[in-house]
Formats: structure tokens, C-alpha cells, sequence
């Protein structure tokens, strides 16, 4: 049975499949899940509820590309950052493509945005080797850079908010809701040489390199240009209890917070739970400096980083 958000899905799945996007069978009309039938929920795909109305999983007709869709305020800074990245040149832009932006047909004030599927960085396969998270780290640094050299803020970085191509990691696909399955109930296996298997899931060196990217724009902010720039407010993200400057109402400097938090993130998220990255950690310090004029901006902090990875055998 759908609940309320997903009725909301499935009222919008005619009018996304007319522009080419397929939801899930449980969202199609005339859904008959195997559950109603007399099968166990654990066995059937189609009992696999969302979460919310705000983000789904999806296919593209016209080639079977998967793809997600989310649901944004069509006046939104969320919306003009995804305009914004849609025009510009892709190269060592380390953000999600964002494919299209479709307004709704009965509310102009929402629309679906339209970005390919990838795979929360910190989920399997896990890091294992250093290489592995040295070239993370890059991409996580060469796309804070874009972002601050384009005046945006992310101020919601976190290891959710990245994400990878994991299309030759996982060649089959992984579930969108259950993403360590391949299809909602099989769980994914590492491989044993047999490329066929449609649970296979490889290591990043063996599929590399893996492409990563920021996602999540809902609680950034965009000026115009670097002198436009101003001093914001807001209390939320996901590691704002690890920000003590972060507040609802004293201004701080979006940009400095962005550098501190993917120093939170690179400490609490990985070099806490993995062994071998204890050089990293005088680098992390000085991306997590409790006053923000000390650290480092996003490619100074990009420029100390190579610096580091050029000493290593």
C-alpha cells in the first residue's frame, strides 16, 4: 500500500513517463505487488517503499539510463546553482550533471531535477588502499575549488553529499533505496572472476578511476562575485554539532565553513574508521582550525594537499 508521499509519486508517474523518465512498477497504475499475492515482502521489489516526496529513483526511456529525480523549488538557489552547472563546461567540475530540470505541470512552484544515479561515496566497496583515498581527497579539494571559484558555498558537505560512478564497480546496478542489493533483495558480492554475475560489485582500483561528486545543493548559497560576498546565517547540515560557528544567528563565512567541514568530514567520516591515513591527519587539523581566518581557502588547502601526496613513495 502506498502511503501518502508516495501517492504523490505515483500521480506524477504519467506525467514523467510522457517525458521519458519510468518510475518503479509500484508507482505504475494497476500495480499488483507479489505481497497481495501471498509472497513474502522481503522477496518483492515492488514493496520497497520511498522515502518521502523528495527523491526518487528512476529510468530514461529512451536508453534505460538510471537516473534520479528530485523534487526542488523551481524559484530555489537550488535551482539556479543547477542552472548555472548545467551550462557550464564539465571539465574537473567534481558535481553531479544535472540532466534536466522539468517543472511540474500542476505547480509551477516545484520542479523535478534530473541528475544520473551514483552511489554514496562511503558505501562498498570500502577504501582499500591508500591510492584509493588519496584520489578521493583530490576530487573532494579540485571540486571545492570549482564551486568557491564560481562564489558557491556548499555548506552541506558530508560523505552523503558525495558520491561516485560506480557504473564499472557495480555494472549490474544497485537498488536505489536498498543500495547494498543489486535489485532491492539480491546483496551485492564481490567478485570471483565471473564478470556475468548480476550481483558483481568490484573495488575501486579494479573499476578505476572512479569519478566523484558533490550533490545536494539545497542549503548552498551563490553570490555573484567574489566582492558580493557576504557573511550568512543558518543553523543546519548534517555535521553542523561538530561547527561550533555555525548559528541561526551570528553571520559566518560560508566558504571558510565548507573548508571546515570537509576537514570534519575527512576526520569523523574516514581516518577514525580506517587504519593507514595517519599522515593525513597535521593536513586535517589545519582544515579544522577553530578560527575560520586561519584555515586555509579551498585551494590553498588543494595546493598543501599535493604538496603531502608529492613526499609519498
Amino acid at each position: 500500500k502506498l502511503g501518502k508521499e508516495e501517492k504523490e509519486w505515483a500521480h506524477y508517474q504519467p506525467f514523467l513517463e510522457e517525458h521519458n523518465y519510468l518510475l518503479r512498477p509500484r508507482y505504475r497504475p494497476g500495480c499488483v505487488s507479489e505481497v497481495t499475492l501471498g509472497s513474502s515482502p522481503l522477496e518483492c521489489e515492488e514493496a520497497i517503499p520511498a522515502v518521502g516526496f523528495e527523491v526518487l529513483d528512476a529510468t530514461r526511456v529512451s536508453d534505460g539510463a538510471q537516473v534520479v529525480l528530485k523534487v526542488i523549488r523551481t524559484t530555489s538557489t537550488e535551482a539556479e546553482i543547477a542552472a548555472f552547472l548545467r551550462s557550464t563546461p564539465r571539465a574537473e567540475q567534481h558535481t553531479i550533471p544535472f540532466r534536466e530540470l522539468l517543472p511540474m505541470y500542476d505547480d509551477p512552484e516545484r520542479t523535478f531535477l534530473v541528475m544520473p544515479r551514483m552511489r554514496q561515496c562511503s558505501l562498498s566497496p570500502w577504501f582499500a588502499t591508500v591510492r584509493e583515498f588519496v584520489e578521493f581527497v583530490q576530487q573532494v579539494l579540485e571540486g571545492l575549488v570549482f564551486l568557491h571559484s564560481n562564489n558557491i558555498a556548499h555548506r552541506d558537505i558530508c560523505s552523503m553529499n558525495i558520491v561516485m560512478d560506480s557504473s564499472r564497480m557495480i555494472p549490474g546496478g544497485f537498488h536505489f533505496v536498498n543500495p547494498s542489493t543489486s535489485d532491492g533483495i539480491n546483496h551485492l558480492r564481490e567478485s570471483t572472476g565471473d564478470d556475468s554475475d548480476p550481483h558483481l560489485i568490484r573495488s575501486r582500483t579494479h573499476a578505476g578511476p572512479i569519478h566523484y561528486c558533490y550533490i545536494d545543493f539545497g542549503l548552498s548559497v551563490r553570490f555573484p562575485s567574489v566582492e558580493a560576498r557576504q557573511l550568512v546565517t543558518g543553523y543546519f547540515g548534517r555535521l553542523r554539532k561538530r561547527v561550533p560557528e555555525i548559528s541561526a544567528t551570528v553571520p559566518y563565512d560560508a566558504f571558510k565553513l565548507d573548508v571546515r567541514l570537509v576537514g570534519e568530514m575527512l576526520r569523523s567520516e574516514f581516518l577514525l574508521h580506517y587504519i593507514g591515513l595517519d599522515f593525513l591527519v597535521p593536513f586535517v587539523k589545519k582544515l579544522r582550525r577553530h578560527n575560520p581566518e586561519q584555515r586555509p581557502e579551498a585551494g590553498e588547502a588543494l595546493a598543501l594537499f599535493e604538496r603531502l601526496v608529492s613526499k609519498m613513495s
